[in-house]
Formats: C-alpha cells, structure tokens, sequence
C-alpha cells in the first residue's frame, strides 16, 4: 500500500470512523470462513492425495506383517498399502528362479530390511542388524539370547543356534538368528520359506 492510499484510508476513516469500523467487522466472519475450508481442504489433501508413509522405522513387525505390509500380499499391493517404492535386489544370489527379495527404497529409512519374493507374494520380512525396528513383543537386534528368550517364554525353541517363535498360527514362525549370545538378525513369515537357512539359494521351484 502505498502513502497515497494510506491517506485514503485514513480520510474515510475520519469521515466517518463508525462506518468505516463497522465494514471491516462485516468482513470478518467470510475471512473466518475462508480460512475454515482451506484447513479442510489441506487435510483432504494430505489424506487422499498425499497420503503418509504407512511403514515407517517405528513400525512394528509380527509374525505375518510388518505395519500395513501383510505375508502373502502382492509386491504391487504391498506397495500400495504401505506408500513405499519396493525395489528389487539384483546383487548376485539374491535372485533366482520363482524366488527373489525386494527393499524400500533408500530414503525411506528403513535400512537393512528386505522381503522374500516368491511367484509375486512376500514369503518373508527379514531384519538384518537394524536395531530401531522391534517386533509386536518388543524383540529386536542387538537383545540377548536370553532377553529374548523371557520375552517369548515357553513358545521360543532352540534350533541349531537360532531362536524360533511359533506363534498361535502354526504355518507362521519367527526365527532368530544369533551370534555370541546376542541377537544379529531375524526374519517372519510363512513355512516352509522362513525355514530357509539361505534364503533363495533354498528354495526349490
């Protein structure tokens, strides 16, 4: 606003300053309005248009899941629920036949975490020395053996030097995997695929 128009305003309001309050208190209530339908459309916005990560580090992982990513769901659908960008990992051994892995992409934070692939269903989520992603129970990398032991109680065995959980669901297991007494890494998911002490290089088309 310039001087000119300030002293505009500043006549009108000498003129008569009843009137000229009274046209400022009458804009009032369409300014409330307005800024009332741009905070619903904003979340309208961030909930239908930009919907948020589903699957984050805080996620937690069961024995068939992690966050809105279920075993047995399609990498297409898996994407589609969890608002990641599931890449495939080419590194040699990794892909095989009828089997292969898949990982978020690299700035979704979710390091050192990848899913078994096998005819386009996830078989398995499997953690590898990441120590911010716990499971429902509350296990995580870099716990002892015996920490997690008291966690799962009379439902973890011991099988070679893994841990295995077998949860309520039978064809579900959570294994374990340790080394000088503390936790390295542990996978979920279905048998026989979460058995398969290598990975693809087990698994039998």
């Amino acid at each position: 606003m310039n001087m000119r128009s300030i002293i505009d305003e500043f006549d009108d309001f000498l003129d008569n300053p009843i009137q000229y309050i009274i046209s400022y208190i009458r804009d009032i209530p369409k300014l409330i309005v307005t800024v009332f339908f741009s905070w619903i459309i904003f979340f309208l916005y961030l909930i239908y248009i930009h919907p948020s990560q589903t699957v984050t580090s805080k996620s937690l992982i069961n024995f068939d899941s992690i966050g809105e990513i279920k075993i047995g769901m399609s990498v297409q659908r898996a994407e589609e629920v969890s608002h990641l960008q599931l890449l495939p990992i080419t590194s040699s051994g990794l892909i095989s036949k009828g089997c292969y892995y898949v990982e978020p992409q690299v700035n979704a934070r979710l390091e050192r975490i990848r899913f078994m692939v096998i005819k386009d269903a996830i078989a398995t989520i499997e953690v590898s020395r990441n120590y911010s992603l716990r499971t429902v129970n509350g296990a995580q990398v870099g716990q002892s053996i015996d920490e997690v032991k008291a966690i799962y109680g009379k439902n973890i065995t011991t099988k070679d030097s893994n841990l295995v959980y077998t949860p309520p669901k039978k064809k579900f297991r959570l294994v374990f995997e340790t080394e000088r007494g503390q936790i390295t890494s542990y996978r979920a998911g279905r048998l026989p695929e979460v058995d398969y002490i290598n990975g693809c290089f087990d698994y039998k088309n």
